[in-house]
């Protein structure tokens, strides 16, 4: 399903992949900048979607809201990914997001604070995304701040009690396609043997 802002994509499968930066958005800050989507972030969501039969949202136009951030009443990303999320028994969530130039890490996964489910899947992804040709790739796990922002990961696991994590991934891995789809394979292959 497509609307003005996001696309959606039904699934079988009681997990939900999200990529909220996949286009221009604004970022909550003084500036009140616009920032530039993060790139095949969108595509990521796509093909985990087709290889584990999970449900999919992603961001398909530029927006004047972040949909990670802005509170639910400001924010119909984050109403959708609510909706999603009990209407379709989901059990997972994972968030697809373009980590900042500059990082020391390949990959970071995030997960909520007080949620040890959160916490148990993402050292489960982390223990299984660094394979074939990621065997070597660097990898931080880390809690989300404890401050005023509610990421979609920290708004799934607080207000809907459903384990999620935020998985932040390198522009250069997400640029070269065959490593792009190492990650993909990698992070299908625990979903589906996790939930079968």
């Amino acid at each position: 399903m497509k609307t003005t802002h996001f696309e959606i994509i039904t699934g079988k499968r009681p997990v939900l992949f999200s990529a909220p930066h996949a286009f221009l958005h604004k970022r909550p800050k003084l500036s009140m900048a616009y920032r530039q989507g993060e790139e095949y972030t969108d595509d990521i969501v796509k093909e985990l979607c087709v290889l584990t039969g999970a449900w999919g949202i992603f961001l398909s136009n530029s927006i004047d809201y972040d949909p990670n951030y802005y509170q639910i009443e400001r924010n119909e990303y984050k109403r959708e990914v609510e909706k999603l999320c009990k209407e379709n028994q989901i059990v997972q969530f994972v968030d697809i997001h373009g980590m900042a130039d500059g990082s020391d890490f390949d990959f970071t996964i995030f997960y909520p604070m007080r949620f040890q489910k959160s916490k148990a899947f993402a050292e489960l992804v982390r223990g299984n995304i660094s394979k074939g040709k990621l065997s070597d790739v660097n990898t931080a796990l880390f809690r989300f701040l404890d401050d005023k922002e509610e990421t979609l990961g920290e708004f799934v696991a607080e207000k809907m009690r459903i384990p999620a994590i935020q998985i932040e991934i390198s522009k250069y891995l997400r640029q070269e396609e065959e490593l792009r789809e190492c990650f993909v394979k990698n992070l299908a292959d625990v979903i589906i043997k996790k939930f079968i």
